[in-house]
């Protein structure tokens, strides 16, 4: 009997400790972003400053700069470049070398084709697809191979419906539709993800107005000036912005699908529930029983066909962002508490 219960104690304590190995484990992560220098919305650069000092938290699979042409790519390696000179002062032990980091930015569409098939393909956990500009390049690599779709979890932002008061300052380009049927400034590419049958279970969450919780306030503007005080990468923060004076505040408007990976209050596996990203709805369960989307609280609104309940969209706006600035306080502190601690403060 003895030698039985040795026998159940040593697979109790193998079991505890694989599932808190399972725990431990950092969320693996890949980002598609438009960064770029200059020639539009410098909230990626802040964003990717942002994912850097928690690198240590995730595991970071590929960074693909889809705008190349925009010098996208350099503007990678530019926050590479202050992540270096504070790499050697970092005090905790898990950031990765300022080398491997470059060795998964993507330098040009088939390096990023060959870069996210093969870490999609990796089924051990599963890979957070973290879309901060259109999903043309996603897009494709998922059409390449729809299978992978299983061992994502995508995360997008401002790739549905564009707010009507944004509507007029699209560029003249763009194709302009119905203000309940025009999509978002990151929408292209997104319906035909949306629309294809193949990819209705896949998991999705849509961070479409919630987002705009990080702009609000004079609380973004506080908290840039208090970024710059913590190394290269802090100085960077203001470097990015240094030729949009609108931009001089903690925009990272992409950042959201990284606060709701690092956030360790909640369970990953159910947006529904408040994370620092904000709180997020499950709208279409039967049809698409893995996609979320912005909450929209008591304001009436529908999911399935928003024209029906469009007079409304501001509203759901409010109600969406007001969301993500409730935890704001708590998600700032946290930043800071941990910038403290990593710099030695």
């Amino acid at each position: 009997m003895s030698i039985l219960k040795a026998l159940s104690l040593l697979l109790t304590i193998a079991l505890s400790s694989s599932l808190l190995a399972t725990q431990c484990e950092h969320p693996r992560v890949f980002i598609f972003t438009d960064i770029n220098i200059d020639q539009g919305d410098p909230d990626d650069r802040q964003s990717l400053i942002h994912l850097l000092w928690y690198a240590d938290e995730l595991q970071i699979e590929g960074i693909v700069p889809d705008r190349w042409s925009a010098q996208g790519l350099e503007a990678c390696n530019l926050v590479i470049d202050a992540y270096a000179k504070d790499y050697a002062t970092l005090k905790a032990a898990d950031y990765p070398t300022p080398e491997s980091l470059r060795k998964r930015v993507a330098v040009d569409k088939p390096d990023a084709m060959e870069m996210f098939q093969q870490a999609a393909s990796d089924d051990s956990s599963p890979l957070y697809v973290l879309v901060w500009g259109n999903m043309d390049v996603f897009k494709d690599a998922l059409l390449q191979q729809p299978d992978l779709a299983k061992n994502i979890r995508l995360i997008t932002i401002g790739t549905g419906l564009m707010l009507e008061d944004n509507i007029p300052h699209m560029p003249a380009s763009w194709e302009k539709s119905p203000p309940c049927q025009q999509l978002n400034w990151n929408g292209k590419g997104r319906n035909i993800v949306y629309e294809d049958e193949q990819f209705n279970d896949m998991w999705w969450l849509e961070i479409n107005w919630t987002y705009e919780g990080m702009f609000s306030g004079e609380e973004p503007k506080e908290m840039f000036e208090a970024l710059s005080a913590y190394g290269a990468l802090g100085q960077h923060m203001q470097e990015v912005v240094k030729n949009q004076e609108w931009a001089r505040y903690f925009r990272v408007g992409d950042t959201p699908s990284v606060l709701y990976v690092i956030d360790a209050t909640h369970n990953l596996d159910d947006p529904t529930q408040s994370s620092w990203a904000g709180k997020f709805v499950k709208p279409l369960p039967e049809t698409r029983p893995n996609y979320y989307t912005d909450f929209s609280g008591s304001v009436a609104w529908d999911y399935a066909d928003p024209c029906t309940t469009w007079a409304n969209h501001r509203e759901v706006r409010d109600v969406a962002a007001s969301t993500l600035e409730k935890e704001r306080p708590d998600m700032y502190q946290a930043l800071l508490d941990k910038l403290d601690e990593i710099y030695g403060k």
